[in-house]
């Protein structure tokens, strides 16, 4: 069985083309060009003891460095954070690691940029209002809906002969699109993980090399230099496992990777179970307060509840998450006012409530 995860980001560089600088002095002052591009990510095993591997792989690398690891896995800007200048050693370290378990890396992007300027535009909802974007703002617009291009695409290239594949997204946000009504008619194993690059070993891999592409790319954004960080990184043999594809290179990958209606995309059937719900409600605002949260004892042990159960980890939200929860799920309240929240809940009467596990049962 082939396992394949996902995660996307937005690549963007300001720069100054050479040909724009002056001479003279006193000249006007060279004017910066901002690229964009919608950037994904995905790694594909057969090894059913990847997840293992990759534990190990990430705790061999820190060790080497003499560095703490409060976590069992890890999403790129909480390893940036904790080893900060050590990032592309250790990075370069899990990634060769892993090569034998690592069947291959795809690397997708997209800028919308056609040849000729007048084109430069990017048509989507046309069964519906119509309405047109310049590529910029399209992909500011829809920077948190790539994955559903880069999982149509993976799909599409690579079934026909990698059947019975196990498709593990990160949760993304996306119109619907043709593409993703092809890929889920297609009757496809599809995982959505809430933190995904937290509590799946596949998705926190892309995380990585998503974040070392964006450190280290040089250059005009194509196929070719996409890659290359990765390709300076990765020993011969991984070299050879990783592709690079265009995902705006011809009108009809475009037609099917924009969405057509102005309808998001249903992801609560996907979504993995089971689902463990932090009820927390700090006292100092939540932005503040959450960086050093992410790094506790409580909230480290719920993600690695989520590693060993195969399940994701989302905050509670008491708007929509009655919507998709059910009895396989889990609520996690972390103080006294988080659990008088929760008994709210549950005197609400609903017929699916998750189960509540105490905070205290997950840190001793």
């Amino acid at each position: 069985m082939f396992k394949t995860g996902f995660d996307t980001m937005v690549l963007e560089k300001e720069y100054i083309p050479l040909e724009s600088f002056t001479q003279m002095i006193g000249g006007v002052p060279p004017s910066k060009v901002v690229a964009k591009a919608l950037l994904g990510v995905s790694v594909t095993t057969e090894d059913p003891e990847f997840n293992k591997k990759y534990e190990g792989a990430i705790k061999t690398a820190l060790e080497k460095y003499k560095l703490k690891q409060p976590k069992r896995i890890y999403k790129s800007a909480h390893l940036l954070k904790q080893i900060k200048g050590r990032y592309d050693e250790v990075f370069t370290n899990i990634l060769n690691a892993m090569e034998k378990s690592i069947t291959r890396i795809d690397l997708y992007h997209a800028t919308y940029l056609h040849d000729n300027p007048d084109e430069n535009y990017v048509s989507i909802y046309g069964k519906a209002q119509g309405e047109r974007l310049t590529p910029l703002d399209y992909i500011e617009q829809h920077r948190n809906g790539f994955d559903q291009a880069c999982a149509w695409w993976n799909w599409r290239e690579y079934s026909p002969v990698e059947h019975d594949t196990v498709y593990c997204i990160d949760h993304f946000d996306s119109k619907m699109t043709p593409g993703w009504a092809e890929f889920e008619k297609s009757g496809s194993k599809i995982n959505v993980f809430y933190s995904g690059g937290e509590c799946n070993c596949l998705i926190s891999l892309s995380d990585l090399i998503l974040k070392e592409i964006d450190d280290f790319h040089f250059g005009p954004i194509d196929y070719i230099s996409v890659a290359m960080p990765i390709r300076r990184k990765a020993n011969f043999s991984l070299a050879q496992k990783i592709r690079s594809f265009n995902l705006s290179k011809t009108d009809l990958t475009i037609r099917q990777t924009v969405p057509e209606l102005p309808f998001d995309i249903d992801l609560n059937q996907y979504i993995k179970h089971p689902i463990y719900f932090i009820a927390w409600t700090p006292n100092a605002p939540r932005k503040t307060v959450r960086p050093s949260f992410e790094f506790s004892t409580f909230y480290n042990a719920v993600m690695s509840k989520a590693i060993d159960s195969d399940g994701c980890v989302k905050l509670l939200d008491f708007d929509r998450d009655m919507t998709f929860w059910d009895a396989s799920d889990f609520i996690v309240p972390w103080e006294a006012p988080d659990i008088e929240h929760v008994k709210q809940l549950q005197s609400m009467g609903f017929q699916d409530m998750p189960k509540i596990l105490n905070a205290s049962d997950l840190t001793t």
